[in-house]
């Protein structure tokens, strides 16, 4: 449930930003938000319901949505958030008038070298990391709007074979270590009564 409303907040909060700036492109009268008219409403959902339906379209098509978009994240994250922000300081700091220049001592500038090589290095390896998970499970992502719920419970055909939701894993440990006392204790009883049986056997003897 928290995972849903991750999602629904992040897309709503992207999707807003990108269908105004298509209004805007497209009709920019219609564009402003304060808009109450009908022609408007009807311009705004004229772009946010094909956006929703390419999104959903998209996600289906691509067999591993997830990994792929991890694989954006890794590659543009620590780009547009680390690097991009120092390289543009920079570049101002270079360009500024000596009067405008904002004073960095070199502590900052520290600080900032190693925010750029931490970011370059996130994004090397964490793009490496997820283009090889993608190329390892190339062969099991399956078709385009392909059922992706194997190994999660009984929703549908294909996962009717896997453990459903009254399955739990504590259970299932406790019940494996039963088993194994239980084991035990035979084995510990049959070594005993062995024992028993020779030394009675010694006496006779």
């Amino acid at each position: 449930a928290c995972l849903v409303i991750h999602m629904l907040i992040s897309y709503l909060i992207k999707g807003v930003v990108f269908c105004r700036a298509i209004l805007t492109k497209a009709k920019e009268k219609y564009a402003n938000p304060d808009d109450q008219r009908k022609r408007s409403m009807a311009a705004w959902n004229a772009v946010v319901i094909p956006t929703l339906a390419c999104a959903w379209l998209f996600a289906n098509l691509v067999p591993f949505f997830g990994d792929a978009v991890d694989l954006l994240g890794a590659s543009f994250t620590p780009l547009s958030c680390w690097v991009m922000p120092i390289v543009m300081f920079v570049r101002y700091y270079v360009d500024a008038d000596e009067e405008e220049r904002p004073k960095v001592s070199i502590l900052e500038w520290i600080v900032m070298a190693a925010e750029m090589a931490l970011g370059l290095v996130l994004m090397v390896l964490g793009t490496k990391s997820s283009i090889e998970t993608i190329v390892s499970k190339w062969q099991v992502y399956g078709y385009p709007f392909e059922c992706h719920c194997q190994g999660l419970w009984s929703t549908c055909a294909c996962s009717a074979d896997h453990y459903g939701m009254d399955w739990c894993e504590i259970t299932a440990l406790a019940n494996a270590s039963l088993a194994n006392a239980s084991a035990m204790g035979a084995a510990l009883a049959n070594s005993s009564l062995g024992s028993a049986i020779a030394g009675n056997l010694t006496g006779s003897s």
